[in-house]
């Protein structure tokens, strides 16, 4: 079975935790969420490579990378759920790339095959992964006609 992964950096919070475990049990799909740790005592440039050569680790080399990054391409529901089951039926893993505070390194945004914006508007890194679970739920809900679309 194909895998969906989140990749974000840093923890949710004691806020947030709940609503992400929510999504995950009425999520289908095989999803495995990865965060990685970061030190904030480093400048800005050095904390983004560092976070890039953690989140390289985890990359796989054949997997559709997308990144969620403000400059990336608008989707609709329908138009992202093409995206996640055109990749998933021709056998890809998704994996799924959020940044922290500073953004994505270079070297991880190089690799991406889709650059995905979820608002042209900044928000917590934290938000961003329950507005990408919410939007994978929905996919599955779009694919098995459920009312919760509508």
């Amino acid at each position: 079975m194909r895998q969906i992964q989140i990749i974000s950096v840093g923890k949710l919070n004691n806020y947030y935790q709940p609503i992400a475990r929510d999504y995950q049990k009425l999520i289908k799909y095989n999803i495995k969420s990865t965060e990685i740790c970061y030190s904030k005592k480093l400048p800005a440039e050095q904390i983004k490579q560092f976070e890039g050569k953690l989140i390289n680790e985890f990359l796989e080399e054949k997997s559709c990378k997308i990144v969620l990054n403000i400059i990336g391409n608008d989707y609709n529901s329908h138009e992202f759920t093409k995206l996640i089951t055109n990749n998933l039926q021709s056998g890809k893993n998704i994996q799924f790339i959020i940044g922290g505070a500073f953004g994505l390194d270079k070297s991880i945004l190089e690799q991406a095959n889709i650059h995905l914006s979820l608002s042209k508007m900044t928000m917590p890194h934290q938000m961003a992964k329950i507005i990408l679970l919410e939007q994978i739920y929905r996919t599955q809900t779009i694919i098995e006609n459920h009312p919760y679309h509508k």
